[in-house]
């Protein structure tokens, strides 16, 4: 078996290139196979893996078929790595952890099964971008949970990554998958919704709950996800502060206030003067920080009012202003992506992802004129805490100037924690891509080293990031579970492993 990250010499990747051809021709057209040699350039300038080749399935029937087909080998020789959309910007894109992968394109797979509006589940495949999903939603009772990614990402894809939306983690939307096992196999995990009967948004049957076995995992291939939608308020606002770094600690004790009184609603972001550059703004200095209120026109407005007799007696705010995301444009691209994400309309962000790479959303991996790099520490919504990693991250900053833009979002979730999602942006030219990766690795290591660990991985530290150790026991269940529910490691070889 080939182990991770070991390149095939040309012989055996051609043997295997042919094997592999012979199996997929038995199931599909020949014109949903492609043959490159790698699938190319992607916007983290990661190393492009060989891969044997691409498929592009039509439906969970051929899913099905050649994942058994496959299977039927059982000597590990051959082995698959499914993508949605592909658009993991930052973290691969559409790269597999190890070479000599046939890449399952499963974008083909983009139906909307099920759109039930009144108990607010959809079930969506995995080529269904959030943007499709939210246009059905429209002038309905019921949004999506929408992140501030491109329009054109995929619902499943994201929410298998364990993505994070603008009122919510996307894993607490889900509720339901569908799963191609690595036998062929097809499985329903958690809550699956029947066609005849209305399903309550709630992901668990009696007994141990397998649904998130296969989230941000190697251990089957999802085919589709049912989802919970967000019910649509009668009236929101979003609340916009602005504030000095030198006044980052009291401002988040202010936060936790509000957001402990029920006064904030859904994800607060808090962009940073180089998250705003790394985002295609002006930058500037100190930090904006962006609350939703929603509710009744009655209930907003009694809101709104009380954080505005808050913010005036506080003095830890520079400036507030309350702006309506039906109407209001933003004062720059990323204002207006998050002020149309609280919507659940994702829009917006295609303009900001154009912005940041001076191209159109689908062509950011072939034609970027930047590129992008994360690490994505989880927080606790702390003064010390926040401040701490702060302090590090600006460190980082100066140090990486000019070469790369490192700016920090802090998404704090309704639970009291923070995504921190910190954000390289730097020249496609060979030198600042072996800057920002050697960044990338200083991060890993020095976050880690002070106990902000990631809650998601990009495919190179999906290895072993610097610092990083899994509890053994975790470890020993995943390995057991990965010997019998896929034996051969056919799939997804080397993921979050």
């Amino acid at each position: 078996m080939t182990a991770v990250g070991d390149e095939l010499d040309q012989d055996g990747h051609d043997e295997l290139g042919r094997l592999a051809i012979e199996i997929l021709h038995r199931t599909v057209r020949p014109e949903q196979i492609r043959l490159p040699s790698d699938v190319g350039r992607n916007s983290g300038a990661f190393r492009s893996r060989r891969i044997l080749a691409m498929v592009r399935p039509a439906d969970v029937t051929e899913v099905r078929a050649l994942v058994a087909d496959l299977a039927r080998l059982g000597d590990g020789r051959l082995h698959l790595h499914p993508v949605s959309s592909g658009r993991n910007w930052g973290f691969g894109s559409a790269e597999p952890v190890s070479d000599g992968a046939i890449v399952l394109d499963m974008s083909g797979l983009a139906t909307i099964r099920l759109l039930d509006i009144e108990t607010g589940v959809a079930v969506v495949e995995p080529g269904v971008s959030q943007g499709e999903l939210a246009a059905r939603l429209r002038d309905t009772d019921h949004f999506l949970n929408v992140t501030a990614s491109s329009a054109t990402t995929s619902v499943v894809g994201n929410t298998l990554d364990r993505g994070i939306g603008l009122h919510r983690q996307r894993t607490d939307d889900l509720i339901g998958l569908e799963v191609v096992l690595a036998d062929g196999t097809v499985a329903h995990v958690g809550r699956w919704p029947r066609p005849d009967v209305a399903t309550a948004p709630y992901a668990f049957q009696p007994g141990p709950n397998a649904l998130h076995l296969f989230t941000q995992s190697n251990l089957g291939v999802v085919t589709a996800a049912a989802v919970r939608l967000l019910p649509r308020p009668r009236a929101r606002r979003v609340v916009r502060l602005s504030f000095d770094a030198a006044r980052l600690a009291d401002a988040i004790d202010r936060l936790r206030t509000f957001q402990a009184n029920g006064l904030t609603s859904g994800i607060i972001k808090i962009f940073s003067a180089g998250a705003q550059a790394a985002y295609g703004g002006e930058g500037g200095t100190g930090y904006y920080a962006y609350l939703h209120v929603r509710g009744t026109e009655a209930l907003v407005a009694a809101t709104v009012d009380e954080l505005g007799k808050a913010v005036v007696e506080d003095g830890v705010f520079a400036d507030s202003r309350v702006l309506d995301p039906e109407v209001d444009p933003g004062e720059s691209v990323a204002e207006r992506a998050a002020l149309r994400g609280y919507l659940g309309d994702p829009d917006a962000n295609d303009a900001m992802v154009s912005g940041i790479f001076g191209t159109p959303a689908d062509q950011v991996d072939s034609a970027g004129a930047d590129g992008w790099l994360f690490c994505v520490p989880v927080v606790p919504f702390t003064a010390t805490a926040i401040t701490s990693v702060s302090r590090l991250l600006n460190e980082q900053a100066r140090q990486a100037a000019p070469h790369i833009v490192l700016g920090h979002t802090l998404n704090v979730l309704p639970d009291g924690w923070v995504d921190a999602v910190v954000s390289m942006r730097f020249a496609r030219t060979p030198a600042d891509e072996t800057r920002a990766h050697e960044l990338l690795d200083t991060l890993h290591e020095r976050l880690a080293a002070s106990g902000f660990h990631p809650y998601r991985l990009d495919i190179e530290h999906m290895r072993g990031a610097p610092g990083l150790r899994g509890d053994p026991g975790q470890e020993e269940i995943l390995r057991r579970l990965k010997a019998v529910l896929d034996p051969s490691a056919l799939i997804s070889r080397g993921r979050y492993e």
